[in-house]
Protein backbone atom coordinates (compact mmCIF):
# COMPACT_ATOMS: atom_id res chain seq x y z
CA UNK A 1 0.00 0.00 0.00
CA UNK A 2 1.43 3.48 -0.63
CA UNK A 3 1.67 6.10 1.75
CA UNK A 4 -0.93 8.57 0.50
CA UNK A 5 -4.19 8.93 2.14
CA UNK A 6 -6.39 5.48 2.10
CA UNK A 7 -9.98 5.47 2.70
CA UNK A 8 -11.73 2.72 4.47
CA UNK A 9 -15.83 2.37 5.13
CA UNK A 10 -13.86 1.07 8.96
CA UNK A 11 -10.61 0.98 10.40
CA UNK A 12 -10.17 -1.66 13.28
CA UNK A 13 -6.80 -0.92 15.86
CA UNK A 14 -5.11 -4.21 16.54
CA UNK A 15 -5.55 -8.05 15.13
CA UNK A 16 -6.59 -10.05 18.15
CA UNK A 17 -9.25 -12.42 18.10
CA UNK A 18 -11.70 -9.85 18.77
CA UNK A 19 -10.77 -7.52 16.22
CA UNK A 20 -10.36 -10.15 13.47
CA UNK A 21 -13.85 -11.17 14.46
CA UNK A 22 -15.11 -7.48 13.71
CA UNK A 23 -13.51 -7.56 10.95
CA UNK A 24 -15.32 -10.52 9.62
CA UNK A 25 -18.81 -9.37 11.04
CA UNK A 26 -18.00 -5.94 9.05
CA UNK A 27 -16.53 -7.29 5.87
CA UNK A 28 -19.83 -9.67 5.28
CA UNK A 29 -22.13 -6.87 5.50
CA UNK A 30 -20.43 -4.85 2.68
CA UNK A 31 -17.60 -2.47 4.30
CA UNK A 32 -14.49 -1.92 3.09
CA UNK A 33 -12.67 -2.71 6.30
CA UNK A 34 -8.70 -2.17 7.51
CA UNK A 35 -6.69 -3.73 10.58
CA UNK A 36 -4.13 -2.09 11.94
CA UNK A 37 -1.68 -4.46 13.78
CA UNK A 38 1.79 -2.94 15.58
CA UNK A 39 3.06 -6.56 15.85
CA UNK A 40 4.02 -8.73 12.97
CA UNK A 41 1.34 -11.42 12.79
CA UNK A 42 -2.52 -11.78 14.31
CA UNK A 43 -3.94 -13.35 17.04
CA UNK A 44 -2.84 -10.69 19.77
CA UNK A 45 -2.47 -13.00 23.02
CA UNK A 46 -3.51 -15.96 20.79
CA UNK A 47 -0.14 -16.73 19.80
CA UNK A 48 2.08 -19.79 19.16
CA UNK A 49 5.41 -18.95 19.41
CA UNK A 50 9.09 -20.74 18.34
CA UNK A 51 11.82 -21.63 19.62
CA UNK A 52 14.52 -23.63 18.14
CA UNK A 53 11.89 -24.71 15.74
CA UNK A 54 9.48 -26.08 18.67
CA UNK A 55 6.11 -24.65 18.63
CA UNK A 56 4.30 -23.31 21.95
CA UNK A 57 1.35 -21.66 22.91
CA UNK A 58 2.97 -18.13 24.55
CA UNK A 59 -0.34 -16.88 26.46
CA UNK A 60 -3.52 -18.12 26.32
CA UNK A 61 -3.05 -22.24 26.05
CA UNK A 62 -6.44 -23.75 25.70
CA UNK A 63 -10.13 -22.49 23.82
CA UNK A 64 -13.10 -22.94 25.64
CA UNK A 65 -15.76 -20.01 26.11
CA UNK A 66 -15.77 -19.17 22.05
CA UNK A 67 -19.25 -19.73 21.31
CA UNK A 68 -20.71 -22.55 18.92
CA UNK A 69 -22.59 -19.11 17.75
CA UNK A 70 -20.08 -16.76 17.11
CA UNK A 71 -18.20 -19.43 15.14
CA UNK A 72 -21.21 -20.20 12.98
CA UNK A 73 -22.02 -17.03 11.86
CA UNK A 74 -18.80 -16.11 10.68
CA UNK A 75 -18.48 -19.27 9.27
CA UNK A 76 -14.95 -20.58 10.87
CA UNK A 77 -13.75 -23.69 12.72
CA UNK A 78 -10.95 -24.15 14.95
CA UNK A 79 -8.51 -27.76 14.75
CA UNK A 80 -9.35 -28.63 18.66
CA UNK A 81 -7.98 -31.29 20.13
CA UNK A 82 -10.54 -33.70 21.58
CA UNK A 83 -9.98 -35.75 24.81
CA UNK A 84 -12.56 -37.49 26.82
CA UNK A 85 -11.28 -35.21 30.14
CA UNK A 86 -11.88 -31.81 29.91
CA UNK A 87 -9.70 -31.28 33.12
CA UNK A 88 -8.31 -32.79 35.75
CA UNK A 89 -8.34 -31.04 39.12
CA UNK A 90 -5.88 -32.05 42.11
CA UNK A 91 -7.14 -30.52 45.74
CA UNK A 92 -4.31 -29.38 47.91
CA UNK A 93 -5.09 -32.80 49.96
CA UNK A 94 -3.47 -34.50 46.88
CA UNK A 95 -7.19 -36.05 45.96
CA UNK A 96 -7.27 -36.55 41.96
CA UNK A 97 -10.89 -35.49 40.21
CA UNK A 98 -11.42 -36.10 36.49
CA UNK A 99 -13.69 -34.00 34.98
CA UNK A 100 -15.21 -35.75 32.52
CA UNK A 101 -16.94 -34.83 29.73
CA UNK A 102 -19.46 -37.30 29.61
CA UNK A 103 -22.23 -36.28 32.59
CA UNK A 104 -22.62 -39.51 33.52
CA UNK A 105 -19.12 -39.99 34.67
CA UNK A 106 -18.54 -36.37 36.30
CA UNK A 107 -21.75 -37.09 38.14
CA UNK A 108 -20.39 -40.01 39.34
CA UNK A 109 -16.44 -38.77 40.37
CA UNK A 110 -18.16 -36.37 42.36
CA UNK A 111 -20.30 -38.24 44.15
CA UNK A 112 -17.64 -40.66 44.53
CA UNK A 113 -15.65 -37.57 46.63
CA UNK A 114 -19.13 -37.47 48.51
CA UNK A 115 -19.84 -34.02 46.56
CA UNK A 116 -23.34 -34.93 46.49
CA UNK A 117 -24.81 -31.73 46.13
CA UNK A 118 -22.94 -30.85 42.67
CA UNK A 119 -25.58 -32.43 40.22
CA UNK A 120 -27.79 -29.68 41.70
CA UNK A 121 -24.99 -27.25 41.44
CA UNK A 122 -24.15 -28.13 37.87
CA UNK A 123 -27.44 -27.97 36.96
CA UNK A 124 -27.85 -24.16 38.33
CA UNK A 125 -24.85 -23.26 36.65
CA UNK A 126 -26.13 -24.34 32.79
CA UNK A 127 -29.31 -22.90 33.27
CA UNK A 128 -28.13 -19.60 34.24
CA UNK A 129 -25.32 -19.65 31.76
CA UNK A 130 -28.64 -20.53 29.00
CA UNK A 131 -30.12 -17.83 30.29
CA UNK A 132 -27.57 -15.54 29.85
CA UNK A 133 -26.41 -16.75 26.24
CA UNK A 134 -30.06 -16.47 25.58
CA UNK A 135 -31.35 -12.92 26.77
CA UNK A 136 -28.26 -10.90 27.28
CA UNK A 137 -25.20 -12.30 25.61
CA UNK A 138 -26.01 -11.10 21.81
CA UNK A 139 -27.02 -7.55 22.54
CA UNK A 140 -25.49 -3.77 20.91
CA UNK A 141 -25.85 -2.41 24.12
CA UNK A 142 -24.53 -4.42 27.31
CA UNK A 143 -27.44 -5.34 30.12
CA UNK A 144 -26.39 -3.41 33.44
CA UNK A 145 -26.35 -6.04 36.54
CA UNK A 146 -29.61 -4.76 37.48
CA UNK A 147 -31.38 -6.52 34.86
CA UNK A 148 -29.80 -9.65 35.31
CA UNK A 149 -30.88 -9.55 39.06
CA UNK A 150 -34.20 -8.69 38.09
CA UNK A 151 -34.83 -11.47 35.59
CA UNK A 152 -33.67 -14.11 38.27
CA UNK A 153 -35.06 -12.48 41.66
CA UNK A 154 -37.86 -14.93 43.18
CA UNK A 155 -35.88 -17.99 41.32
CA UNK A 156 -33.50 -20.48 42.45
CA UNK A 157 -31.19 -18.85 40.45
CA UNK A 158 -30.71 -15.67 42.56
CA UNK A 159 -27.96 -17.22 43.79
CA UNK A 160 -25.74 -16.28 41.27
CA UNK A 161 -26.54 -12.70 42.09
CA UNK A 162 -24.48 -13.73 45.82
CA UNK A 163 -21.01 -13.89 46.75
CA UNK A 164 -18.93 -16.89 45.09
CA UNK A 165 -17.54 -17.91 48.22
CA UNK A 166 -21.33 -17.93 49.93
CA UNK A 167 -22.53 -20.07 46.56
CA UNK A 168 -19.87 -22.50 46.84
CA UNK A 169 -19.89 -23.00 50.70
CA UNK A 170 -23.44 -23.84 50.15
CA UNK A 171 -22.75 -26.78 47.43
CA UNK A 172 -19.15 -28.42 48.32
CA UNK A 173 -16.54 -29.15 50.52
CA UNK A 174 -13.84 -26.15 50.74
CA UNK A 175 -11.12 -28.31 49.36
CA UNK A 176 -13.09 -28.49 45.86
CA UNK A 177 -13.55 -24.64 45.65
CA UNK A 178 -10.29 -23.90 44.06
CA UNK A 179 -11.49 -25.61 40.69
CA UNK A 180 -14.05 -23.13 40.59
CA UNK A 181 -12.91 -20.34 42.56
CA UNK A 182 -10.24 -18.36 41.20
CA UNK A 183 -7.93 -16.36 44.09
CA UNK A 184 -9.80 -12.93 42.81
CA UNK A 185 -13.54 -14.23 42.65
CA UNK A 186 -14.27 -15.12 46.17
CA UNK A 187 -16.17 -11.65 46.87
CA UNK A 188 -17.64 -11.30 43.78
CA UNK A 189 -20.91 -12.22 42.26
CA UNK A 190 -21.42 -15.87 41.37
CA UNK A 191 -21.95 -14.99 37.88
CA UNK A 192 -17.95 -14.41 37.25
CA UNK A 193 -17.51 -18.29 38.07
CA UNK A 194 -20.06 -19.32 36.01
CA UNK A 195 -18.43 -17.00 33.36
CA UNK A 196 -15.24 -18.84 33.51
CA UNK A 197 -17.04 -22.31 33.91
CA UNK A 198 -16.90 -24.40 30.58
CA UNK A 199 -16.57 -28.41 29.82
CA UNK A 200 -15.33 -27.26 26.79
CA UNK A 201 -11.66 -26.66 27.12
CA UNK A 202 -9.82 -27.81 24.37
CA UNK A 203 -6.02 -27.61 22.75
CA UNK A 204 -5.86 -26.24 19.90
CA UNK A 205 -3.85 -28.08 17.33
CA UNK A 206 -0.45 -26.05 16.07
CA UNK A 207 -1.28 -23.86 19.47
CA UNK A 208 -3.24 -20.83 20.30
CA UNK A 209 -1.88 -18.75 17.28
CA UNK A 210 -3.96 -21.36 15.07
CA UNK A 211 -6.96 -19.44 16.30
CA UNK A 212 -5.49 -15.87 15.18
CA UNK A 213 -4.25 -17.55 11.65
CA UNK A 214 -8.05 -19.30 11.02
CA UNK A 215 -9.86 -16.10 11.72
CA UNK A 216 -7.04 -14.37 9.82
CA UNK A 217 -7.71 -16.72 6.82
CA UNK A 218 -11.63 -15.87 6.82
CA UNK A 219 -11.00 -11.99 7.04
CA UNK A 220 -7.94 -11.93 4.09
CA UNK A 221 -11.13 -13.90 2.10
CA UNK A 222 -13.84 -11.18 2.37
CA UNK A 223 -11.46 -8.92 1.37
CA UNK A 224 -10.47 -7.34 4.51
CA UNK A 225 -6.96 -5.74 3.96
CA UNK A 226 -4.45 -5.79 6.93
CA UNK A 227 -1.14 -3.71 7.66
CA UNK A 228 1.10 -5.59 10.37
CA UNK A 229 3.98 -3.59 11.87
CA UNK A 230 2.11 -0.34 11.83
CA UNK A 231 1.18 1.63 15.24
CA UNK A 232 -1.48 4.15 15.43
CA UNK A 233 -0.35 7.03 16.83
CA UNK A 234 -3.59 9.28 16.53
CA UNK A 235 -7.27 8.86 16.09
CA UNK A 236 -8.38 11.64 14.26
CA UNK A 237 -11.38 13.49 15.36
CA UNK A 238 -13.59 16.71 15.48
CA UNK A 239 -17.44 16.40 15.70
CA UNK A 240 -16.83 12.67 14.98
CA UNK A 241 -14.65 10.45 13.65
CA UNK A 242 -12.51 11.59 10.97
CA UNK A 243 -9.66 8.94 10.36
CA UNK A 244 -5.97 7.34 12.31
CA UNK A 245 -2.63 8.91 12.04
CA UNK A 246 0.14 6.18 11.84
CA UNK A 247 3.68 6.50 11.96
CA UNK A 248 3.33 5.84 8.48
CA UNK A 249 0.58 7.27 6.92
CA UNK A 250 -2.66 8.92 7.51
CA UNK A 251 -5.86 7.09 6.61
CA UNK A 252 -9.49 8.28 6.49
CA UNK A 253 -12.53 6.93 7.92
CA UNK A 254 -15.81 7.44 9.79
CA UNK A 255 -15.63 4.60 11.88
CA UNK A 256 -12.88 3.33 14.00
CA UNK A 257 -13.16 0.21 16.40
CA UNK A 258 -10.14 0.40 19.30
CA UNK A 259 -9.83 -4.06 19.57
CA UNK A 260 -7.00 -3.35 21.87
CA UNK A 261 -7.75 -1.65 25.97
CA UNK A 262 -9.91 0.91 26.18
CA UNK A 263 -7.52 2.37 28.19
CA UNK A 264 -5.37 3.26 25.60
CA UNK A 265 -8.14 5.44 24.03
CA UNK A 266 -6.92 7.99 26.23
CA UNK A 267 -3.14 8.24 24.12
CA UNK A 268 -5.06 7.77 20.95
CA UNK A 269 -7.14 10.92 21.56
CA UNK A 270 -4.74 13.42 23.29
CA UNK A 271 -6.38 13.08 26.57
CA UNK A 272 -9.72 13.54 25.37
CA UNK A 273 -11.11 9.91 26.39
CA UNK A 274 -10.12 8.80 29.66
CA UNK A 275 -10.68 5.30 31.04
CA UNK A 276 -9.43 4.03 34.35
CA UNK A 277 -7.93 1.13 35.04
CA UNK A 278 -7.03 -0.24 39.12
CA UNK A 279 -3.48 1.44 40.24
CA UNK A 280 -2.07 -2.44 39.95
CA UNK A 281 -0.55 -5.03 37.62
CA UNK A 282 -1.78 -8.40 38.19
CA UNK A 283 0.99 -10.58 40.05
CA UNK A 284 0.39 -13.52 37.51
CA UNK A 285 3.11 -15.65 36.16
CA UNK A 286 3.50 -17.56 32.82
CA UNK A 287 6.09 -20.23 32.44
CA UNK A 288 7.18 -21.80 29.12
CA UNK A 289 9.43 -24.58 29.31
CA UNK A 290 10.94 -26.38 25.77
CA UNK A 291 12.38 -30.17 26.68
CA UNK A 292 14.66 -32.12 25.02
CA UNK A 293 12.73 -34.82 26.78
CA UNK A 294 9.43 -35.08 28.67
CA UNK A 295 10.41 -35.51 32.60
CA UNK A 296 9.35 -37.72 34.96
CA UNK A 297 5.37 -37.18 35.77
CA UNK A 298 2.82 -39.16 37.66
CA UNK A 299 0.54 -41.56 36.19
CA UNK A 300 -2.91 -39.58 36.13
CA UNK A 301 -1.21 -37.26 33.78
CA UNK A 302 0.73 -39.77 31.78
CA UNK A 303 -2.56 -41.59 31.10
CA UNK A 304 -4.38 -38.71 30.08
CA UNK A 305 -2.70 -36.75 27.18
CA UNK A 306 -4.39 -33.76 25.95
CA UNK A 307 -6.29 -32.33 28.88
CA UNK A 308 -6.00 -29.31 31.14
CA UNK A 309 -4.48 -30.25 34.79
CA UNK A 310 -5.14 -28.00 37.43
CA UNK A 311 -2.42 -28.29 40.11
CA UNK A 312 -2.27 -26.62 43.25
CA UNK A 313 0.27 -24.28 41.86
CA UNK A 314 -1.52 -23.56 38.43
CA UNK A 315 -2.96 -24.86 35.08
CA UNK A 316 -0.89 -26.74 33.27
CA UNK A 317 -0.72 -28.22 29.53
CA UNK A 318 1.71 -30.55 27.93
CA UNK A 319 0.34 -30.37 24.31
CA UNK A 320 3.49 -31.88 23.03
CA UNK A 321 1.88 -35.52 24.45
CA UNK A 322 -0.74 -35.09 21.57
CA UNK A 323 -0.02 -32.74 19.11
CA UNK A 324 3.42 -32.78 16.50
CA UNK A 325 4.96 -29.02 17.93
CA UNK A 326 8.65 -30.11 16.67
CA UNK A 327 9.70 -31.18 20.40
CA UNK A 328 8.24 -31.23 23.83
CA UNK A 329 6.84 -28.27 25.71
CA UNK A 330 4.60 -28.23 28.76
CA UNK A 331 2.95 -24.78 29.53
CA UNK A 332 1.95 -23.70 33.16
CA UNK A 333 -0.05 -20.46 34.20
CA UNK A 334 2.27 -20.00 37.36
CA UNK A 335 6.01 -20.64 37.88
CA UNK A 336 7.80 -23.60 38.02
CA UNK A 337 9.46 -23.71 41.70
CA UNK A 338 5.02 -24.44 41.91
CA UNK A 339 4.69 -27.35 39.73
CA UNK A 340 8.33 -29.03 40.50
CA UNK A 341 6.56 -31.73 42.72
CA UNK A 342 4.75 -33.26 39.85
CA UNK A 343 7.72 -32.88 37.67
CA UNK A 344 10.88 -33.44 39.81
CA UNK A 345 13.51 -33.46 36.59
CA UNK A 346 11.64 -30.79 35.16
CA UNK A 347 14.85 -28.45 35.07
CA UNK A 348 17.34 -30.73 34.45
CA UNK A 349 15.37 -31.61 30.74
CA UNK A 350 14.60 -27.74 30.13
CA UNK A 351 16.37 -26.60 27.01
CA UNK A 352 14.58 -23.32 26.93
CA UNK A 353 13.00 -21.83 30.18
CA UNK A 354 10.50 -18.82 29.25
CA UNK A 355 8.91 -16.59 32.16
CA UNK A 356 6.35 -13.87 31.50
CA UNK A 357 5.65 -11.32 33.90
CA UNK A 358 2.31 -8.63 33.13
CA UNK A 359 5.89 -6.28 32.21
CA UNK A 360 5.57 -8.67 28.59
CA UNK A 361 1.65 -7.63 28.28
CA UNK A 362 2.89 -3.72 28.44
CA UNK A 363 5.61 -3.96 26.23
CA UNK A 364 4.63 -6.13 23.46
CA UNK A 365 1.01 -6.57 23.52
CA UNK A 366 -0.12 -2.81 24.76
CA UNK A 367 -1.99 -4.27 27.51
CA UNK A 368 -1.51 -1.37 30.42
CA UNK A 369 -0.97 -2.94 33.59
CA UNK A 370 -0.44 -5.98 32.16
CA UNK A 371 -4.10 -6.96 32.20
CA UNK A 372 -4.71 -9.94 30.31
CA UNK A 373 -8.94 -9.01 30.27
CA UNK A 374 -7.69 -5.18 29.57
CA UNK A 375 -10.02 -4.53 32.41
CA UNK A 376 -10.64 -6.48 35.55
CA UNK A 377 -13.42 -8.81 36.06
CA UNK A 378 -14.22 -6.95 38.78
CA UNK A 379 -18.13 -5.83 40.18
CA UNK A 380 -17.45 -2.21 38.83
CA UNK A 381 -16.39 -3.17 35.68
CA UNK A 382 -18.80 -5.63 34.78
CA UNK A 383 -22.11 -5.62 32.37
CA UNK A 384 -22.63 -2.30 31.36
CA UNK A 385 -19.85 -0.83 33.46
CA UNK A 386 -17.03 -2.83 31.20
CA UNK A 387 -14.99 -0.40 30.59
CA UNK A 388 -17.35 2.76 31.84
CA UNK A 389 -20.90 2.67 32.91
CA UNK A 390 -23.09 3.86 29.90
CA UNK A 391 -20.42 3.39 27.24
CA UNK A 392 -21.31 -0.16 25.77
CA UNK A 393 -19.40 -0.63 22.62
CA UNK A 394 -19.30 3.12 21.83
CA UNK A 395 -17.09 6.15 23.38
CA UNK A 396 -18.38 9.87 23.87
CA UNK A 397 -16.55 10.29 19.97
CA UNK A 398 -18.84 9.55 17.24
CA UNK A 399 -17.75 6.90 15.22
CA UNK A 400 -15.37 5.48 17.69
CA UNK A 401 -16.50 2.13 19.41
CA UNK A 402 -14.43 -0.49 21.68
CA UNK A 403 -14.39 -4.15 20.63
CA UNK A 404 -12.00 -5.69 23.21
CA UNK A 405 -12.10 -8.13 26.08
CA UNK A 406 -12.09 -4.85 28.11
CA UNK A 407 -15.82 -4.68 27.00
CA UNK A 408 -18.94 -6.83 27.51
CA UNK A 409 -19.19 -9.56 28.27
CA UNK A 410 -15.54 -9.35 28.94
CA UNK A 411 -12.10 -11.63 29.06
CA UNK A 412 -10.86 -15.05 27.58
CA UNK A 413 -10.58 -15.78 24.20
CA UNK A 414 -14.79 -15.39 23.27
CA UNK A 415 -15.15 -12.99 19.93
CA UNK A 416 -18.19 -11.88 21.99
CA UNK A 417 -17.16 -7.99 22.36
CA UNK A 418 -15.67 -8.57 18.60
CA UNK A 419 -18.89 -9.52 17.09
CA UNK A 420 -20.91 -7.30 19.31
CA UNK A 421 -19.55 -4.13 18.58
CA UNK A 422 -19.27 -4.97 14.72
CA UNK A 423 -22.99 -5.04 14.85
CA UNK A 424 -23.59 -1.92 16.86
CA UNK A 425 -21.80 -0.23 14.08
CA UNK A 426 -23.81 -2.04 11.79
CA UNK A 427 -26.69 -0.63 13.75
CA UNK A 428 -25.71 2.99 13.38
CA UNK A 429 -24.72 3.09 10.13
CA UNK A 430 -28.51 1.50 9.42
CA UNK A 431 -29.91 4.05 11.07
CA UNK A 432 -28.10 7.09 9.61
Amino acid sequence: MSNLVMKYDAIIIGSGHNGLVSSIVLAKHGLKVLVLEKRNLPGGMAETKEYKGVKYSRLSYVLGLFPRRVMDEINVTFPLIDSPVADIFVTENSKIMKIWRDKEKRINEFKAFKQFKYPEFEEKIFRFKKLIEEKFQYLTVPPSFEEVKKEIEGTDLEIFAENTGKVLKEYLDPEFHPYFDYSFMTNLPAYVMTYYFSLDWRLVRGGMGTVGEVLYRRAKSLGVDFLFGETVKEILFDDGVKGVLTDKREIQTGVVINAGSPVNLSALTSGYIKVSHPEFRPAWRRTNVILKELPKMPDFIQKNPGTLYTLPGGEVTIPSMIDELGGHVITIMGGLDEVEDFFPDIRRKAIHIEELRSSVLEEEYSAPFGDMNHMPMYSEFLFDRRPVKGWGYTTPINGLYNASSGTYPGGQVTGVPGRNSAHKVIEDILKR
